[in-house]
């Protein structure tokens, strides 16, 4: 009987302990996410008065892909500034990109592809649905357009998809069965095309999950949703992968971050420790005087248009790793 109360005490301990962990646990990571201090990637060069939205950074970090829209997404371009100097150039248009509905461009983890994803048809096939397609690149010159073999295309649209270094491919859609609106996907990679999608079950939702990104050691996925308890209409969140292989619990990026608006299209740098994000969050949202006063805003960049952020994410991916 005493040796069985001892148990009890010593039970009871250990779980006060862990409990008493856990909070401190928490109050780490709320104070990382509340000290996190994202800021417009190259404005007036790339976040501008106009919409733009779901960009890649090159591995070497001298070029960068990201999509230029019209309004209400009726239309979409791939467009690429480079750095020269330590200053990135006014974008141009890619050579394959302007006449079809482009967007989602991904530079591969060895550079030498360039994913996108397009309505540019395809014969046999349904129309306006947004199908994966590669393009060989050798830093300087791109190739032509191929789709991405296997089955990853299909009758479904494919949206945001990214490759991991091992080439299986991440994206979301709307695939008859599956768990919410818009869900998470993996495509496994095969020397003689893509398997057929996998639903990511334990992240999705019964509403909208998307644009998911993979750290490049696969420990952490970063991706967007409409899930209950988030801030407002799309929020950013980063699950980590767990001994079992599955994924954790998502993690909600916090309102340095996340806003009552729009945000979306996570993408990581080669080194995991730059996040970038698209945002429609306008923080100047006040009261105009007068007309020329109206038009500048409207042809300022915090418009309420998408706009591209980074925020260096260094001390999160650390703490992720070591804690969760």
């Amino acid at each position: 009987m005493i040796k069985n109360i001892k148990v009890v005490k010593v039970a009871l301990l250990m779980s006060a302990f862990s409990a008493q962990w856990s909070v401190h646990a928490d109050d780490k990571l709320a104070t990382i996410l509340n000290n996190l201090e994202p800021s417009l990637f190259a404005p007036n060069t790339v976040s501008t008065s106009q919409f733009e939205y779901g960009a890649s950074l090159s591995p070497d970090g001298k070029k960068f892909a990201f999509v230029r829209a019209l309004a209400r997404f009726s239309h979409s371009a791939l467009v690429m500034t480079h750095k020269k100097e330590g200053v990135w150039q006014t974008p141009t248009l890619l050579p394959f990109s302007g006449e079809f509905h482009d967007t989602n461009p991904y530079f591969s983890k060895d550079s030498n592809t360039f994913y996108f994803t397009s309505r540019r048809p395809v014969e046999g096939a349904k129309k306006d649905i947004f199908k994966m397609w590669q393009v060989s690149f050798d830093g300087d010159k791109f190739g032509q357009p191929e789709l991405v073999p296997g089955k990853i295309n299909g009758d479904h649209n494919v949206i945001y998809p990214t490759v991991h270094i091992n080439k299986d491919i991440y994206f979301s859609s709307m695939i008859k069965g599956s768990t919410g609106n818009v869900d998470l996907f993996i495509s496994k990679y095969h020397p003689d095309g893509y398997q057929a999608p996998i639903e990511i079950t334990e992240l999705n939702s019964t509403v909208s999950d998307a644009d998911p990104e993979v750290s490049t050691d696969g420990k952490l996925l970063f991706f967007t949703s409409m899930r209950p308890g988030g801030l407002g209409h799309y929020d950013l969140y980063v699950s980590v992968k767990q001994k079992d292989g599955k994924w954790g619990q998502p993690i909600n990026l916090g309102n340095k971050i996340n806003s009552r608006r729009m945000d979306s299209d996570p993408i990581l740098s080669a080194d995991g420790n730059t996040l970038f994000f698209s945002s429609d969050n306008n923080p100047e949202v006040k009261a105009v005087k007068n007309y020329n006063e109206l038009l500048k805003r409207q042809d300022s960049v915090h418009n309420g248009l998408m706009n591209i952020y980074s925020v260096d994410i260094t001390e999160l991916n650390n703490y992720l790793r070591q804690n969760i």
